[in-house]
Formats: C-alpha cells, structure tokens, sequence
C-alpha cells in the first residue's frame, strides 16, 4: 500500500480545503483515489475512484429528511451501468456511514466484487482518518 501526501496549490492558497490522495493496488491493478474535505463539517465531500486517468461517472449522494436512504443522481454517467450502480450505491453508503453529502465519481473497469469489496473499505479506511483531522 502506497500512500502520498502531496500539496497543492489550492491548499495554499485556500486553506478551508484539504486535499488528500493515495494509490493502492488490488492484485495487478493500480487504483488511484483523490479526496477534496473541506474544512466545514456542513460541506460535501468529492471522492474520485479510478484505475486510470479518466472522469467518466459523477454521482451526488444526500440524506434528505423525507426519505430513509439517501437519494443519489447521477450527474455525469459513464457508458458502463457497473460504474453508475457501484457509484450509486457506494455513496449511498458514504453518507449513511459519515453523515456527509457526497460527490463521487467511480471509473473502475472491471466488474470484480472482490475489488469493489477492496474499493469499499480502503475509501472508508481513509475517511475514518481524514475525516478526524
């Protein structure tokens, strides 16, 4: 597991923004991830998944006092329903865990459960860090 702390630019100019980025690997495959936490508690997060250098998906995901699950809608869908339902469902699961709303876009290629197992945890492994700074 190979984790980066790299500062940007944003972050010096705007301190109310923390950027955090980390690369992973499940069997041969690379995963980036990318976190933008804003300081607020009351701001969304954005959570970029991808096992290359692309933005195919966009989902938001909120906790809305008329419904028991948080809503989502895709924003930016990708050609690949696999994308848009991990999307979906996992930033459902983002703001039931951490109370936050959620951005999140999700472009894995491949359809492995094991690997959005994977996916899954490292993104709420790295939350749970983050999200106490």
């Amino acid at each position: 597991m190979e984790s980066l702390r790299i500062t940007d630019d944003l972050e010096n100019i705007d301190p109310n923004i923390r950027i955090e980025k980390h690369i992973d690997n499940f069997e041969d495959t690379r995963i980036y991830f990318m976190f933008y936490i804003f300081k607020s508690q009351e701001a969304p997060i954005f959570i970029w998944v991808s096992d290359s250098p692309n933005f195919s998906t966009l989902s938001v995901s909120m906790k809305i006092p008329m419904e028991k699950l948080p809503v989502t809608s895709h924003l930016l869908e990708s050609n690949s329903v696999t994308s848009n339902d991990s999307s979906n469902s996992l930033s459902q699961r983002i703001v039931i865990k951490f109370k936050v709303q959620t951005f999140l876009s999700y472009s894995i290629s491949q359809d492995i459960p094991e690997m959005s197992h994977f996916i899954e945890k490292t993104i709420f492994d790295l939350l749970s860090k983050y999200l106490q700074k």
